[in-house]
């Protein structure tokens, strides 16, 4: 049992109100007229000393009256007995299939107890069943977030698997309804060798842990991952005139910093990489499409939005001269180069996770009905039993 509003229980101090107003009627006394009083003598026409409470019974009815008002004003509120509660506890799953086996028990009996589990994918997925999981691909865990939203906020505890990446965390901080606990898988996630890209200036580049493509040595006998030196990249590029030009900038740019060569196409059959600022449909899964003036969101992976039109005057990418570096790195996830993975420990997966704040809305009490009915039963037995005794 809890109050909502606890500073209203100092309204009980009126309940001194009705026990003085009783202890001062029973001192004032009553005189009652009758036909033989004007016999006594005057030492006995005296009123009774002392004070006495009297219709005891409507004074406790009128104390009630008040404690029920101040209850309700309290916003009483009663919680039941939290040990034989159930506890609900929520499941979020992100990663890859070796880690969806390593927990493969501790995740089927959450399914089998009825308890919620959620992948973390785009879109989140509830998961009913172990076989209908592994059916699934892999997930990047880019909507962890998106996951933890979806959480309501009434969860007792929330349990996360996670492979043991910095990889799999892409935001810095996570809002959680409540703080969670963590699986960690063992095995390190997305675990081989460096992947190095070949350009066409002989030289080779690979992600290094902070996502940036560096310069790297190739040792005798070991071959790049991805060659481009005599393989340019066709582009298709279907935007206004103006937006073509800031487009054909960022690729320059791209090919003078790090050796990528491009070749501009005008069929789409062609093209590796298509820049449109209309909406197009069919899109072909082995082509990364760039969408200008788009302020929804990817149906798939293949696709880029801007939310504004690639000119100096709208874009801010433009203006910062962002504009070649998401463009490499949209191309180079595309393409799977992936930067290479760090272990995380707990303690640094937990400081990622902050708790969200609660919702503003104030709790219902959920005794506001039966003590009304109280109020109302109690309020009209002390009108009767006053109106019986004149009172």
């Amino acid at each position: 049992m809890s109050f909502l509003n606890p500073i209203a229980l100092w309204g009980l101090l009126a309940i001194s109100i009705p026990i003085l107003i009783h202890l001062w009627n029973g001192k004032q006394g009553k005189t009652i007229a009758w036909a033989a009083m004007e016999f006594l003598k005057v030492d006995e026409n005296q009123v009774s000393k002392g004070i006495k409470l009297e219709n005891w019974l409507l004074l406790a009815l009128r104390i009630l009256l008040i404690v029920l008002v101040v209850l309700l004003l309290a916003q009483l509120f009663w919680k039941g007995d939290s040990s034989t509660q159930e506890k609900k506890i929520a499941h979020v799953l992100t990663g890859e299939k070796a880690l969806w086996e390593e927990f493969r028990f501790e995740i089927q009996q959450a399914v089998e107890k009825g308890e919620l589990v959620l992948l973390a994918d785009n879109p989140i997925k509830e998961i009913s069943s172990v076989e209908e999981l592994f059916d699934l691909e892999n997930t990047s865990s880019s909507n962890l977030q998106s996951a933890l939203d979806q959480l309501p906020v009434d969860f007792d505890s929330l349990i996360l698997y996670l492979p043991n990446s910095d990889l799999v965390l892409m935001n810095d901080f996570y809002s959680s309804p409540v703080l969670p606990s963590f699986q960690i898988g063992k095995a390190l996630a997305e675990k081989s060798k460096i992947q190095m890209i070949k350009t066409n200036v002989n030289r080779v580049f690979a992600l290094n842990e902070a996502g940036i493509l560096d310069s790297v040595n190739v040792a005798e006998g070991e071959n790049p991952t991805f060659d481009f030196s005599n393989k340019p990249i066709s582009v298709l590029i279907q935007n206004s005139e103006n937006e073509s030009q800031f487009i054909e900038a960022a690729l320059s740019s791209i090919t003078q910093v790090y050796g990528f060569q491009f070749s501009i196409k005008e069929n789409m059959d062609s093209a590796d990489l298509v820049f449109s600022s209309t909406e197009l449909k069919n899109l072909d899964p082995k082509k990364l499409y760039f969408f200008s003036n788009r302020i929804d969101y990817p149906t798939s992976k293949n696709q880029v939005l801007f939310a504004s039109s690639l000119n100096f005057d709208e874009s801010e990418l433009i203006r910062n001269g962002q504009l070649p570096e998401l463009i490499l790195e949209s191309f180079l996830k595309y393409i799977g180069v992936t930067q290479k993975s760090t272990l995380l420990n707990s303690k640094q997966i937990a400081d990622r996770f902050l708790l969200k704040p609660k919702n503003s809305n104030p709790q219902k009490s959920n005794l506001n009905e039966w003590l009304m009915a109280l109020l109302l039963g109690t309020l009209m037995i002390e009108r009767y039993l006053a109106f019986k005794q004149g009172i």
